[in-house]
């Protein structure tokens, strides 16, 4: 098989496109460099009627190395002067759009960012930091684009950290199949009205759960965007309990500015007893013992936990009644804050029982958000932030479109 015929295969040229040259150079830099031309009848690429050629341009895309040979594709590209869509440029049969890169090159860079950083592929294959960048916009715009109209059942809403000095982003991730569907930059009411707003009523109406923790800007945008959505919002079970694990942690460090014996107990107190071996719940027991006030504080974190374990919804307010009772009677004023704020929140905490949904699976995606993070080093920019999270974790269809890619 000859050079042409070679590289004709391997970019998936077809008449009327051929491939009349390849130049190998050696010196100063290692080049493959194929020139292809168009030999067809003129036709307009958007309405497929006959049309007289306008002019050609020259232009050059990055293909796959050819072993230690940096590959280009160079064309002279006809644009054609139609009389309905006036001066068209041709498409070429290997490469999306505008882009500088072949379909088959811009796949592989895709398949690099999923494991690698930016910065790493861009050293890989001898880029430029924002020729990768502009390659993973294009990925991102391409999946948005063929992303339909899905119908959302559950979704959780979180946030999550850009960077230093409290700069928060606010996720939404669908809990059904698992995939973030909008970020947004913020965590006020503002930023999740963005959100309701871009979906139909409709859409909010056909919503059966929202999974959220107790922060008041994201459950007034809700009230005010969905319908039935005091029915909807189903406070976050791990939010719940963190709470309360925090209102013990509070107790034990102030009881430990006059008790040295409660420094360096942390860990016991967060610790669930079913994790505990035997010689660890004896010497819990004591600890608790000797610090009754702590101890009484844990005590009412670990009763509430009978909470979740309710399926009729009267049995649970008897229940919290009781425990809220204890709870504010304690003479604890962490607990009794965190008492009072379960007791306002209370209508959207027992609707777990009925729509049983948790956050889990939206702080999944956030570790996992993270990670992309760390693994950039960090995002100066919101916009690649947010583009990078759709990037890993939206389950877009990231490929280009091209039929010879």
């Amino acid at each position: 098989m000859r050079d042409r015929e070679f590289q004709a295969k391997i970019l998936g040229i077809e008449p009327p496109w051929v491939v009349h040259d390849v130049e190998v150079r050696t010196q100063p830099d290692k080049v493959v460099t194929t020139s292809v031309r168009y030999d067809g009848q003129a036709c307009c690429p958007r309405c497929g009627r006959s049309a007289g050629k306008h002019d050609h341009r020259q232009r050059r895309w990055r293909h796959l190395d050819i072993y230690e040979y940096r590959a280009y594709v160079v064309v002279q590209v006809p644009r054609i002067r139609c009389p309905e869509h006036g001066v068209v440029q041709l498409d070429v049969p290997f490469a999306d759009g505008r882009s500088g890169f072949t379909a088959l090159f811009e796949r592989l860079v895709i398949s690099l960012l999923h494991e690698m950083s930016l910065s790493a592929v861009a050293r890989s294959l001898r880029l430029s930091w924002d020729e990768v960048d502009g390659i993973m916009a294009r990925a991102v715009q391409r999946g948005m684009a063929r992303r339909s109209q899905r119908e959302l059942r559950r979704i959780g809403i979180d946030e999550t950290s850009v960077k230093k000095r409290y700069r928060f982003f606010t996720i939404i991730t669908d809990l059904v199949s698992g995939e973030v569907v909008w970020v947004g930059a913020g965590r006020g009411k503002a930023t999740l009205d963005g959100f309701w707003r871009s979906l139909s009523l409709g859409q909010r109406e056909r919503l059966e759960g929202i999974a959220m923790d107790m922060a008041s800007p994201y459950v007034q945008a809700t009230l005010e965007h969905v319908p039935d959505a005091h029915r909807k919002i189903v406070f976050d079970k791990f939010h719940v309990v963190r709470q309360l694990t925090h209102a013990v942690d509070l107790e034990r460090r102030a009881a430990s500015r006059d008790d040295a014996g409660l420094k360096h107990t942390r860990y016991a107190w967060l610790r669930r007893p079913a994790s505990m071996g035997h010689a660890e719940r004896i010497a819990f027991a004591r600890l608790r013992r000797q610090h009754a006030r702590v101890g009484r504080a844990w005590s009412i974190k670990e009763l509430f936990g009978q909470f979740w374990g309710y399926h009729d919804v009267a049995a649970a307010r008897r229940f919290f009644a009781r425990w809220y009772g204890w709870a504010v009677r304690s003479r604890l004023g962490r607990m009794v804050a965190v008492a009072r704020l379960l007791k306002q929140r209370f209508e959207n905490i027992v609707t777990y029982l009925s729509m049983p949904i948790t956050n889990a699976l939206a702080e999944s995606i956030n570790a996992k958000v993270q990670w992309v993070k760390y693994q950039a080093r960090g995002f100066r920019n919101e916009s690649r932030f947010a583009r990078a999270i759709y990037f890993h974790c939206a389950g877009l269809d990231l490929s280009p479109s091209h039929q010879y890619a």
